[in-house]
């Protein structure tokens, strides 16, 4: 009786402490095609301008660790936006958690979470006065 009572403790434990990593959605393990970026500008509470880029170029990719890159460029009215650089990551059915070392975190609330889509939206402060809300269309 004590060798399957240890083997069921070992069995238990080891069940335990896999389920403690960090959270990570295997769903977005890999690269994505970034293929839609759309963006209305605030101010002072007032929107006063939506931009749309239908074909943005480069990829965000989201490795099994934790970390990311994201490589990929949009533009809006004439002006390129380069989006560049690494991050950290931990993600749940309703957001995507993105730690960047040199800039604010980025919570994307997930619109669609699909093997092969993920639209997400969220917010950049540029100052006390002015904000920008971001939808973003990943694709693999």
């Amino acid at each position: 009786m004590k060798p399957i009572t240890i083997i069921s403790l070992v069995v238990v434990a080891v069940t335990i402490f896999s389920s403690c990593n960090k959270n990570l959605d295997k769903v977005l393990f890999g690269t994505w095609n970034v293929t839609k970026v759309e963006g209305t500008l605030n101010v002072g509470g007032t929107s006063i301008l939506t931009a749309e880029d239908n074909n943005p170029t480069g990829t965000v990719e989201f490795k099994n660790n934790g970390t990311g890159e994201q490589n990929y460029s949009f533009t809006f009215n004439g002006t390129d936006y380069p989006q560049t650089g690494t991050f950290t990551w931990e993600a749940n059915q309703d957001e995507i958690i993105v730690f960047r070392t040199t800039e604010s975190d980025m919570y994307w609330q997930r619109i669609i979470d699909t093997d092969n889509r993920q639209k997400v939206s969220y917010n950049v402060t540029v100052d006390a006065q002015q904000n920008w809300d971001y939808t973003l269309t990943l694709e693999k």
